[in-house]
């Protein structure tokens, strides 16, 4: 029987507030653009945008920041009945300077903050049994008692035949230390059908013990089918099990110039995610992923920017390539 959503998203979201001035340090900044922004927001959207039927679960204040968040997603036509309000609590933020070609720095506005709230009830509440995919991220583990939910929520998806893709996305600020959020991550991965993350976060989630082959190895280990590593200008590199250790397909990517990294690993996500809802090999669907990830880092912001499909085929099709 078919499932509503193809994908529901869970945790955070935020208003995200990037320099107008390109180029030049927060010291130099005179106004911000507006956007929406978090990683399962921006997957959210991205997928949204590409066609599937997507769904949120995050938590926003009561507050103008949280109309902000819910009018725009209400525009783009994601489910958001599921999203609580949470009195007392603020709805995220963050800010973010402009400094091609590698200087993006962030400053994030979360104490107190809406997302960390989100509880084991709330998930019940959602349709996590109704949805092909459910996405969580290691941010959701951070704070009680949204970590509590975050692995409730997975526990629940594994129960419905819900695939889950655990997206590691390490921010170091928002954690004590590496060591905490390792044994974190690693017990949501057990839960795992798909993992994504930066060469960075997969050391992260080992607490640094390896790197490289050795590290994507200890993921996998830990359960997940199939582990895809995100390495930006250089594409991706997609991970399964085999009797003798993984098996790797490494997958080109589509250069560009470079405007703004933030965002890039959600767009490439969201392309993953639309290439495993049409069946697609996992090396095809990183290849979509890889697409939209350049797509969106020639782009200003994150959620806003998301490409649909249509941009996506001409994107590939100005530059002699295919899906």
């Amino acid at each position: 029987m078919s499932r509503q959503f193809d994908v529901l998203t869970m945790g955070r979201s935020s208003i995200d507030l990037y320099a107008h001035q390109i180029g030049v340090p927060m010291t130099e900044v005179t106004s911000f653009d507006a956007y929406v922004g978090g990683c399962p927001t921006n997957i959210a959207v991205g997928t949204r945008r590409l066609g599937l039927r997507s769904a949120l679960l995050t938590a926003v204040g009561a507050d103008e920041v949280g109309d902000f968040i819910l009018n725009f997603l209400d525009r783009e036509t994601i489910e958001t009945r599921f999203i609580p309000r949470k009195p007392g609590r603020r709805t995220s933020a963050v800010l973010m300077s402009i400094q091609p070609p590698d200087k993006f720095p962030l400053t994030f506005y979360r104490d107190n903050c809406a997302d960390r709230e989100l509880t084991i009830e709330d998930v019940d509440r959602a349709p996590v049994a109704d949805a092909e995919i459910l996405v969580v991220t290691g941010t959701g583990l951070s704070h009680e008692p949204s970590r509590g939910a975050t692995m409730h929520a997975a526990a629940r998806a594994s129960a419905a035949s819900t695939t889950v893709l655990v997206d590691i996305d390490y921010r170091p600020d928002q954690w004590p230390d590496r060591r905490t959020f390792a044994s974190n991550v690693q017990a949501l991965l057990r839960q795992a059908d798909y993992a994504i993350g930066t060469e960075e976060e997969l050391s992260a989630a080992v607490d640094g013990a390896v790197r490289g082959d050795d590290a994507a190895a200890a993921v996998l280990a830990l359960g997940p089918g199939a582990l895809i590593l995100k390495r930006g200008g250089a594409g991706a590199t997609v991970y399964t099990s085999g009797d003798s250790g993984p098996a790797c397909i490494d997958v080109p990517p589509f250069p560009v110039e470079v405007l703004n990294v933030l965002g890039a690993g959600d767009a490439f996500a969201s392309g993953f995610i639309f290439g495993l809802r049409q069946a697609w090999s996992l090396a095809r669907s990183a290849r979509v992923g890889n697409a939209t990830g350049a797509i969106i880092v020639t782009r200003h912001g994150c959620a806003n920017f998301m490409p649909t499909w249509a941009e996506v085929q001409a994107f590939v099709a100005e530059r002699g390539g295919r899906l």
